[in-house]
C-alpha cells in the first residue's frame, strides 16, 4: 500500500508544470533540461530536424514508442516541450502525458495527434516511466525511493531540436529591364526569406534558390527555364511586334517553401505614328530692318531660335513621348534663289552677329519678297512601360515652316554732295 501511495503521488508531480532548469546538456542550450531528467537507458542522444512540415512528420520520436515490460505490462510515456510548439513563444509544458502502452503493443504518436503545430524552434524530450521497476536511475528500483518518471527513451532520439519554417520567401516582383522593337528583357530585384515561430523561437531557413522561365503569347512552352542563386537577366530577342512575352519567378528557401509564381509581361515596341505638328513659334528676321538696298547684303535669321519641340500620345496602350529636333533649314528668299544647310548655321545669328545666312537682292520690289525658311526636324520617340522610360529610337524627319517675312527691297538712289 505504501509502495502504491508513493507511485501515485509521483505520478501526480508528474503532470505538474514545473520550471526547467538553465542551461542544457542536450541539443539546444537556450532551454534547460526538464527536472528529474535521466538519459540512462538512451541508445542515441540527440536529433536536429529541419523542416517545413508544422505537425513534424519526420519527427524521429514519432514510432519509437514500446512496452518494454511484461509485469505488470505496461510503460507510461511523457513528454516535456519547449519553444513556440502552441502558438506561443517560449512555452514550457511541463511533462505532458502522451501514452500508455500495454506490452507488447507499439504505438505511433505526433505533434498532429493532439492537434498541435509547430512554429519556428521547439524543443522536446521524451521519456518513459515502467511502474513495475520504478525510476531505474540509480534513485530507485521495484517502486522504492523511486525517481520522477522521467527515464530518456531506450529507442531513438530522447532529445529533438526542430526547427520549423513553413513561410515561403517574400514575392520576387519580376519587371521589364529594356525594350525594343524587336526584344523585351526582364529582371527580378533579391527577396528575403520570410521565418516561422515569433520571439526567441523564431527560425528562418534562408532562400535557397529561384525558379525563372518565359512564355510566349498563350504557349504552354517554358523557354530559358533555370534554377539560379540570385535574381538573372532574360532576354528575348526576334520576338515579333505582335507577341507578348512573360517572365515567370518563384523563390525557394532552404526547406522548399516557394512562393506562389509571379508574372510581368512585355511586348516589343511599336513606333508610334506621327504626330500632326503645328508650325513653331518661330519667324524669318533680318538685317537691315524694314527694307532692304538692291545690291547690299542682307543677314537672315530665325527668332527665336528653333527649339525642340516634344508631343505627348499614347498607342496601342502605350505612353509615348515623341521629340521633333530642330537640325537645319532650308531657305527661299522670294526672288527665285534659296539656299540649303545641313546643320544648325542654317538657323543664322542674331544681329549684331554677322549672320550664316546672307542674301543679295538685285532688283527692287516695293511689294516686298516673301523670305521663307523651313525648319527639318529629325523626330525620335521613347515609350513609357512599367514607369521605365524606353528609347529613344528615330521615327523620321520632317519640315516645319517658320513664319515668313515680307521683305521690300529699294533701289539706292546716288545723291551729289557739294564739298
Amino acid at each position: 500500500m505504501r509502495c502504491f501511495a508513493a507511485l501515485t503521488i509521483a505520478a501526480t508531480l508528474a503532470l505538474q508544470p514545473v520550471t526547467a532548469a538553465a542551461g542544457s546538456a542536450w541539443g539546444s542550450s537556450q532551454y534547460g533540461d526538464p527536472p528529474a531528467w535521466c538519459t540512462k537507458f538512451s541508445d542515441m542522444w540527440t536529433a536536429t530536424v529541419v523542416t517545413n512540415d508544422p505537425f513534424v512528420g519526420t519527427n524521429p520520436e514519432q514510432d519509437t514508442f514500446y512496452g518494454f515490460h511484461p509485469n505488470p505490462g505496461y510503460d507510461d510515456w511523457y513528454g516535456y516541450f519547449y519553444g513556440d510548439f502552441r502558438g506561443t513563444p517560449g512555452d514550457s509544458s511541463g511533462w505532458v502525458r502522451l501514452l500508455h502502452e500495454t506490452y507488447p503493443n507499439h504505438y505511433q504518436w505526433n505533434f498532429a495527434t493532439n492537434g498541435w503545430a509547430v512554429h519556428g524552434h521547439v524543443k522536446q524530450y521524451i521519456a518513459y516511466y515502467n511502474w513495475t521497476f520504478g525510476g531505474q536511475c540509480g534513485l530507485g528500483a521495484y517502486g522504492n525511493n523511486a525517481a520522477p518518471p522521467y527515464m530518456a527513451d531506450q529507442y531513438g532520439y530522447p532529445v529533438v531540436d526542430i526547427y520549423v519554417d513553413s513561410v515561403p520567401p517574400f514575392n520576387p516582383q519580376p519587371y521589364v529591364t529594356a525594350v525594343t522593337p524587336s526584344s523585351v528583357t526582364f529582371t527580378w530585384d533579391p527577396v528575403a526569406d520570410r521565418g516561422d515561430g515569433a520571439g526567441p523561437d523564431y527560425f528562418v531557413s534562408g532562400l535557397d534558390h529561384y525558379l525563372s522561365w518565359l512564355t510566349v503569347g498563350d504557349r504552354p512552352e517554358r523557354v530559358q527555364l533555370a534554377s539560379t542563386a540570385g535574381p538573372r537577366t532574360v532576354s528575348l530577342v526576334g520576338i515579333q511586334p505582335h507577341e507578348t512575352a512573360c517572365l515567370h519567378v518563384q523563390a525557394f528557401d532552404r526547406v522548399q517553401n516557394s512562393t506562389a509564381e509571379q508574372s510581368s509581361c512585355g511586348a516589343p515596341l511599336a513606333p508610334p505614328p506621327m504626330p500632326t505638328w503645328s508650325a513653331p513659334e518661330t519667324a524669318v528676321a533680318a538685317n537691315p530692318t524694314g527694307m532692304g538696298l538692291v545690291g547690299l547684303d542682307t543677314w537672315f535669321w530665325l527668332a527665336p531660335a528653333p527649339a525642340a519641340i516634344t508631343a505627348a500620345e499614347t498607342y496601342q496602350g502605350i505612353d509615348y513621348s515623341v521629340t521633333a529636333t530642330p537640325v537645319a533649314a532650308g531657305w527661299d528668299f522670294g526672288d527665285g534663289s534659296s539656299a540649303r544647310f545641313n546643320d544648325g548655321s542654317g538657323f543664322g545669328w542674331a544681329y549684331p552677329q554677322p549672320s550664316s545666312v546672307v542674301h543679295t537682292y538685285e532688283a527692287h520690289s516695293q511689294v516686298g519678297y516673301g523670305a521663307r525658311a523651313a525648319i527639318r526636324y529629325d523626330v525620335s520617340w521613347t515609350a513609357l512601360v512599367g514607369g521605365r522610360s524606353f528609347g529613344p529610337y528615330p521615327l523620321g524627319s520632317v519640315e516645319l515652316p517658320a513664319h515668313p517675312l515680307v521683305y521690300p527691297v529699294e533701289q539706292a538712289q546716288p545723291e551729289l554732295i557739294a564739298t
